[in-house]
């Protein structure tokens, strides 16, 4: 008698915190995935089991699920604050769940419109592109506001390289909506990267280089870390074409464009204690 609904967790590649200010990104779909199992229960709904720690996720089952006769399990791949696309992916796979109760399947539609709503739970204005990628997978080309564009990407092999620290989207956001308008040329040279990358990318030194600028735009708005510059430089000296903090910074994760042998980037990770894997993006 369980239902249940899934969905995949996101990087982006350019236009993270742009995206926001209706600037374009793309976003690809990650290997990792969220999983949320109702089963029927007398009395309220709870939460009874759940990888996922988070004080939100009651108010969150409050705005998704009916008030009664479900126990709620939620199991997860995706690390919690590392601009994974966690919460996006929770939220997704709780819309299909309650679909799936339903006896039917969510639509598109259904997930954007709401994926939104209880995205606010965690993220106050979120851009709407973490739901599109976990709804739809593949790479996406996203503008708020817009439908998202399915894009023809070869598949790119990457290493994610885990700073060990989590940011907070809500205060990244706010930090750079209270810099503007001095990080608005930032901002729309963010996007403009966005642009070039859709219409080149299998020119793996090219999106190299825009992951190297983009980085360096990204740091200038305050968003970057020290951990997360080191990263960059790690996977820089370890035959990395390019590498970019990917996400809202603070923390979270660096990718890096590694198409040549990933082994010594990942030897020089596990040598250093950093979480590191090796990746083809986007998933298949």
């Amino acid at each position: 008698m369980s239902s249940w609904g899934s969905a995949c967790g996101k990087l982006i590649l350019f236009g993270e915190h742009a995206v926001v200010y209706g600037h374009p990104a793309i976003a690809v779909a990650l290997s990792k995935e969220t999983e949320v199992i109702l089963d029927p229960r007398p009395g309220p709904t709870r939460l009874v089991d759940s990888w996922i720690q988070d004080d939100r996720l009651d108010q969150l089952l409050q705005k998704a699920l009916p008030a009664e006769g479900l126990a709620v399990r939620i199991r997860s791949e995706i690390p919690t604050g590392r601009g994974l696309g966690s919460s996006a992916a929770l939220c997704v796979a709780l819309i299909r769940a309650r679909a799936a109760l339903q006896n039917r399947e969510a639509s598109l539609e259904e997930i954007h419109e709401e994926g939104f709503a209880l995205e606010r739970v965690f993220h106050g204005t979120p851009s709407g592109i973490d739901h599109a990628v976990a709804a739809r997978g593949g790479a996406l080309y996203y503008r708020k506001d817009s439908e998202p564009e399915a894009l023809q990407m070869p598949p790119m092999p990457a290493v994610i390289l885990d700073s060990g620290k989590a940011g907070n989207t809500a205060e990244l956001v706010a930090k750079v909506a209270r810099a503007r308008p001095q990080v608005t040329p930032a901002l729309n040279q963010l996007g403009e990267f966005a642009d070039i990358a859709r219409e080149n990318l299998s020119d793996f030194h090219l999106i190299g280089d825009l992951m190297i600028e983009a980085h360096a735009l990204l740091k200038s708005i305050g968003v970057s870390t020290q951990e997360l510059d080191e990263l960059v430089a790690l996977a820089m000296r370890h035959g990395a074409l390019g590498a970019k903090l990917s996400g809202a910074g603070g923390g979270g994760v660096v990718v890096a464009l590694v198409p040549e042998d990933p082994e010594p980037l990942l030897q020089a990770a596990l040598h250093r204690g950093i979480q590191a894997f090796a990746c083809t993006l986007p998933r298949s």
